[in-house]
């Protein structure tokens, strides 16, 4: 399947953003877009899209968004797809430990910490509210913002 992929620059840094033919976001990772990939002349359908995710990465980041709206279509295992869902049902502000998440979805913490990891929709998918071992400082500062904190580089 073809993807669009757009570049984002936000206060995290340069983002890359790849949505799907009908406009689902498929990947929001920490990176700048790579040019073979980038695919010219999109669809208006992926253009709205990407003018949609920037509205909401910059009011997430200023606190005052709290909940995404974009569509999304996360690509990976159906235990992954399972974790990304759990996921996405931490409240914002709050955070859990991979234990806990792995206890309530009956899982062993392993592939909780893997796909946490492996989240192919940063932000959206709010990995960040689970707290990994050994994390960089992005998901920290993530918690921190979530927490009333103004956002900070880190």
């Amino acid at each position: 399947m073809l993807l669009w992929h757009y570049e984002l620059s936000t206060p995290l840094g340069p983002m890359r953003a790849g949505f799907d033919g009908r406009g689902r976001l498929r990947e929001l990772i920490l990176e700048a877009p790579n040019p073979r990939q980038t695919t010219p002349l999109p669809p208006q359908e992926q253009r709205e899209a990407k003018h949609f995710l920037d509205r909401q990465v910059a009011a997430f980041l200023v606190g005052t968004l709290q909940t995404f709206t974009v569509p999304i279509d996360p690509q990976g295992t159906a235990q992954a797809v399972r974790i990304w869902d759990a996921v996405r049902t931490i409240p914002y502000g709050q955070s859990r430990e991979p234990r806990e998440l792995a206890a309530w979805l009956g899982l062993e913490e392993a592939p909780v910490v893997m796909a946490c990891a492996a989240n192919p929709i940063l932000l959206l998918i709010p990995a960040h509210r689970v707290v990994l071992p050994g994390e960089g400082p992005i998901p920290r500062a993530l918690r921190q913002l979530e927490a009333g904190a103004v956002w900070q580089k880190p």
